[in-house]
């Protein structure tokens, strides 16, 4: 397993180009060196990263900030993406990226810009008392069961090192169907889809095939009639192979001492520490 400080990145700053040059003013904006959560593993032979396990960020600056705030790209949810544009140093479009390694890229401009903690304010789902719950960011654990051979050979998955998708069986209609790895334009696309569907929706984006038919009218059919056993079965097992952070942490009300599980919210707000 890799330890917690290299994957995100921090305390590995090394110089980029001049950021801005005025009179006998130049500040070099520092940059970092991200681990990817997939290894560049599920990216085509013509992706910038193909094969690459690190992706070199800038340092957030005020330039970036102002992104963040920006009232036209929040209301048209284009600013994480514009944010994404301007931090990664390698020339790639942030639709293209596994999400994974869009959180943790997002994860180690937080850390490097505003520091570990991330407080986030609301009521106790429980009493509704209104609380503030803390989160270390530092405590991202990594997802690494896609690389795991025990673990794919127990759950009988078979990766396609050339379609880049997992092979699956599963349990209840013993069809074989095939998932691959969700990008940045499939979260905008399941966001902006219909409520009513958000099963339907979601499993239509991640199987690619089914019986090795890879229309997709054979996979939104297969989607909205196959067993529901067998939903949640592929769901869950997706979740395992997903190469993600995982930013879920123990949570506790003061009041009422009800505890669970919250995954950490990684939305423009992310970036907005009192």
């Amino acid at each position: 397993m890799r330890d917690n400080q290299s994957r995100t990145g921090q305390n590995r700053p090394v110089p980029a180009s001049p950021a801005a040059t005025q009179s006998n003013l130049a500040y070099v904006v520092p940059t970092e060196f991200v681990e990817l959560p997939s290894r560049g593993r599920f990216y085509p032979e013509d992706h910038p990263l193909h094969g690459q396990e690190t992706v070199e960020i800038k340092y957030m600056t005020a330039k970036e900030e102002d992104i963040l705030s920006s009232a036209a790209l929040l209301k048209k949810g284009l600013a994480i993406e514009r944010l994404l544009e301007n931090l990664i140093v390698v020339d790639v479009n942030p639709a293209d990226l596994l999400l994974g390694d869009r959180n943790a890229i997002m994860i180690a401009a937080r850390i490097s810009s505003y520091g570990r903690a991330y407080k986030v304010k609301g009521p106790c789902p429980n009493c509704e008392t209104k609380i503030e719950n803390v989160f270390d960011l530092k405590d991202a654990t990594l997802n690494e069961k896609c690389f795991d051979h025990e673990f794919l050979d127990e759950h009988s998955v078979r990766f396609d090192e050339e379609q880049k998708t997992f092979a699956i069986m599963l349990p209840v209609s013993n069809i074989e169907v095939s998932v691959r790895m969700l990008i940045g334009k499939d979260e905008t696309e399941l966001v902006g889809a219909d409520e009513d569907k958000s099963v339907t929706s979601l499993l239509s984006a991640f199987i690619s095939s089914v019986a090795g038919d890879h229309s997709q009218k054979a996979v939104s059919f297969f989607a909205e009639n196959m067993p529901a056993a067998d939903s949640k079965f592929l769901r869950d097992l997706y979740s395992s192979l997903n190469p993600n952070l995982d930013l879920r942490q123990q949570f506790i009300c003061p009041a009422c001492f009800h505890k669970q599980e919250t995954e950490v919210p990684l939305t423009a707000e992310f970036f907005w520490p009192e």
